[in-house]
């Protein structure tokens, strides 16, 4: 929703249809960012590893859908569960060549934040190769939009139930799978103290190759969603890394719970309040990539931990 710019002198109201499709398009890609978001949370909570290549993965989960349904012609389900295990291959991939190897030679944090910088433009690239050859720049993930109710200024879309039930549901069972079982706790144990969690004998090279694949598998998800609410191109990844970074700053890089309620709160500041801006004070939504910035800046200035510590119960006493 991109209203046009206001005359000179003139600030008109915002309409109730206006706000509406603001919070409508809030609450969709909210749930977005928040799939993203807590695939990097975790990568920095139990990996402690900030992984700038997390865009490619959405990215190429983005493509695997896209392949999927224009050459095979497949229902979108099925585009969505390939996404999953072809992104999480990827880091997996990544983790074992690159990532692994730097830590065992005890590399600095710095090190492997260039690292990620590098395994992402090597992705990238090998993306654009990928869409110059098959002509799959700017293409849209083969859905039939269909409207299922248009309640006078509330009108949703097939693209809304798709994309907002499957990553609450995603996020909700990475949480239980956090919070209920085995494996969970050892991430979580391995979050809190590598060290200890050595000594004690956990299998720490496992528990971090089922992070990398979880994290993978999370992010092409998110890929795949994206496709189905916009365009898919090389980029795609990178263009709204930013965003899911300033949910994860939000969420104090280590609360999943702080990073949902985050990855929300940046939509609401991308659409509704830039919505607002606009109407109110003529700011042009060419602004709107610095929204973030913002938020990023002023977490780090006023509250660096962000909304840790939120939902403490429900993360197992970790935040």
């Amino acid at each position: 929703m991109r209203p046009g710019r206001n005359t000179p002198g003139l600030r008109p109201s915002v309409t109730l249809a206006q706000l509406i499709d603001s919070l409508v398009t809030t609450v969709q890609v909210g749930s977005l960012y928040a799939l993203m978001a807590v695939g990097l949370t975790l990568t920095m909570a139990v990996v402690k590893l900030p992984n700038f290549a997390h865009a490619e993965l959405i990215t190429f989960g983005a493509y695997t859908a896209l392949v999927v349904s224009l050459f095979v012609n497949a229902p979108p389900i099925l585009a969505i569960g390939l996404a999953f295990p072809a992104s999480a291959l990827l880091a997996w991939l990544a983790q074992r060549t690159v990532y692994r190897p730097l830590q065992r030679q005890q590399a600095s944090t710095y090190v492997l934040i260039l690292a990620s910088f590098a395994v992402g433009l090597i992705v990238r690239y090998a993306l654009f190769l990928f869409a110059d050859r098959f002509d799959l720049f700017d293409k849209r993930i083969q859905i039939p939009l269909t409207v299922l109710l248009d309640f006078g200024a509330l009108r949703l879309t097939n693209i809304f139930v798709w994309v907002v039930p499957s990553s609450i549901v995603l996020v909700g069972l990475l949480s239980l799978l956090l919070t209920f079982t085995s494996l969970g706790r050892q991430m979580r144990a391995l979050a809190d103290n590598e060290m200890m969690a050595r000594v004690i004998g956990l299998p720490v090279d496992r528990v971090v190759d089922v992070t990398w694949l979880l994290v993978g598998g999370m992010a092409g998800v998110a890929g795949a969603l994206w496709g189905f609410y916009t365009f898919v191109d090389p980029l795609v990844g990178w263009l709204i890394l930013l965003p899911v970074f300033a949910a994860a700053v939000l969420g104090g890089m280590r609360s999943f719970v702080g990073t949902i309620i985050g990855a929300y709160i940046v939509a609401f500041g991308e659409n509704t309040i830039m919505l607002l801006l606009n109407q109110w004070f003529g700011l042009d939504f060419s602004f709107k990539p610095a929204i973030p910035f913002l938020m990023i800046i002023l977490v780090l200035l006023i509250r660096p931990q962000g909304f840790a510590g939120l939902g403490r119960a429900a993360e197992g006493g970790k935040a």
